[in-house]
């Protein structure tokens, strides 16, 4: 009797244990995977990091920087002079990567500051003539890294693939953000040019 009941309480464990990991395969096969061909931040963040590596051949032994203070040289250079703490709502560094950069590309001569006009309570930077010289060479250097993407395109798929980066990037900014660098941008507008002068008459003499 005694063996008969041993014999019986084995095969119970033996079915709760056969039971348990069937359960757990079935919860296996059910757990939630990314197709990752097709997850787009994915796909992005793929891409970015290989476009990362292409452009760090550029800067990062001559002139030796970091990625952060490439990031802001190459701010200064298309939207400088501007109010430091401005530079973080376009290069998505925070305020401690951005005043790492700042402080560093002031000290090796690549970034001037000076009190910001328009609030004395902060500083504008710019690039000084010095590091506008080096730039110029490291974005002759980008734009070969850009025509060697574009080059395997077919015509119409660059603007496409910029239309849509536009249309993410609003989709993912904070609203803050966008206000920020619109108002920028719209300082950042050439003067509109005046309007023609209509020629002078001539008098008739009498």
């Amino acid at each position: 009797m005694g063996e008969t009941k041993q014999r019986a309480g084995a095969a119970t464990r033996t079915a709760t244990r056969t039971a348990a990991r069937m359960a757990a395969g079935t919860a296996a096969q059910e757990r939630l995977r990314l197709d990752l061909p097709h997850y787009l931040p994915y796909r992005i963040s793929i891409v970015a990091s290989l476009v990362k590596r292409a452009l760090a051949d550029i800067y990062k032994d001559d002139p030796g920087l970091t990625e952060p203070e490439w990031k802001v040289m190459t701010l200064l250079a298309h939207h400088g002079p501007l109010a430091s703490g401005d530079i973080g709502s376009f290069v998505t560094l925070d305020r401690v990567a951005v005043s790492r950069a700042l402080g560093r590309l002031i000290e090796r001569g690549f970034v001037s500051r000076r009190v910001n006009p328009d609030d004395q309570r902060t500083y504008q930077v710019d690039l000084t003539r010095k590091a506008a010289t080096i730039y110029d060479r490291m974005a002759a250097e980008a734009l070969e890294i850009e025509r060697g993407i574009v080059a395997g395109l077919v015509p119409g798929e660059a603007e496409t693939l910029i239309a849509t980066l536009d249309k993410i990037e609003q989709m993912l900014r904070r609203p803050a953000d966008q206000r920020r660098i619109a108002m920028i941008a719209v300082t950042d507008d050439p003067p509109a040019a005046p309007p023609p002068r209509r020629p002078a008459r001539k008098t008739a003499r009498r």
